[in-house]
């Protein structure tokens, strides 16, 4: 008999074809009781910033830690992680919405078991949802809330009305940002709107920028938001610059798990484990999965 590993993306589909088989809902095997993902919604002020590249190599660092990892390209109409993790799929999102294929068919296998979902790369048509081809796709979705410890979310750049909705459906809103003047106010602002309404868990992470410099920063940010809005602006950690991450964007590939010991790859080891940490830890505040809250506010937007 073949003892060949089965990963998760197939796991997925397994269990999907199992419950088209059956006048059964979809239930994870095994278990009483439905566990949800922690959804992390990675996004940024502006553009230019290495949001998808910190999503896919995080995701990595997650799952060579142990923890399953489901990687969902949202950037709709300019959905690149595909790209950037060397996989090629025939299909994306834009084949669930129109309903001719099934999230599991669209799935792909990244490294250290993770799945990735892929977006829909220059379809803009995709920014603004029919209301049927929504339904279809939060139908679809609601199995990662079951089948995954993270779902980490590239929802893009900016505070488009679509992007503000996915990310104040996470649990947890990650603002990549650099050390440059334009990308540090439009972090703030944009800490500001998601403060404003009301999101208790948003996060700075600091692209291309050491450690001390990114302290030294964050201090003032941190005073500022003090200030001005009552409140403190956590943040999650710092990447450092290197000239790894520019090969790692020219070459579409992710620089996880095979540079894991250089100072990118520690940055994101730390940045893993304090996230597991806080998931272990905070977990019954994350009952309500994020497909619910996306559709919840789908409907409150229609």
């Amino acid at each position: 008999m073949s003892s060949y590993p089965i990963d998760q993306a197939t796991e997925l589909r397994m269990l999907i074809d199992q419950s088209r088989q059956s006048a059964s809902p979809y239930r994870v095997q095994g278990s009483a009781t439905q566990r949800t993902a922690h959804c992390l919604a990675l996004t940024s002020g502006k553009g230019g910033v290495g949001t998808s590249l910190i999503a896919l190599n995080l995701a990595i660092a997650l799952g060579m830690q142990g923890q399953r990892v489901c990687l969902l390209d949202a950037d709709l109409g300019m959905g690149n992680l595909e790209i950037l993790s060397g996989l090629s799929s025939p299909r994306n999102l834009s084949h669930v919405i129109d309903q001719t294929c099934s999230l599991a068919e669209v799935m792909r296998q990244g490294p250290a078991g993770i799945a990735l979902v892929p977006g829909a790369a220059g379809l803009a048509e995709l920014a603004d949802l029919p209301a049927s081809g929504r339904e279809q796709l939060l139908s679809e979705l609601s199995r990662l809330d079951q089948e995954f410890d993270f779902l980490l979310v590239d929802c893009g750049s900016g505070i488009h009305p679509g992007v503000r909705q996915i990310a104040s459906s996470a649990d947890t809103v990650v603002l990549t940002s650099t050390l440059e003047c334009t990308s540090l106010a439009d972090t703030y602002a944009a800490f500001k709107l998601y403060h404003q309404a009301g999101l208790s868990d948003v996060q700075v992470l600091f692209n291309r920028a050491e450690q001390e410099q990114a302290s030294q920063v964050a201090a003032k940010l941190k005073q500022t938001a003090a200030q001005f809005l009552g409140t403190d602006l956590p943040v999650l950690g710092s990447l450092p610059d290197s000239e790894l991450l520019i090969h790692s964007v020219a070459s579409r590939h992710p620089f996880l798990p095979e540079h894991a010991q250089t100072a990118p790859g520690r940055a994101l080891a730390r940045i893993a484990d304090l996230l597991i940490g806080r998931r272990e830890h905070r977990s019954s505040r994350f009952q309500s999965p994020f497909v619910k809250r996306l559709q919840a506010g789908s409907l409150s937007a229609a």
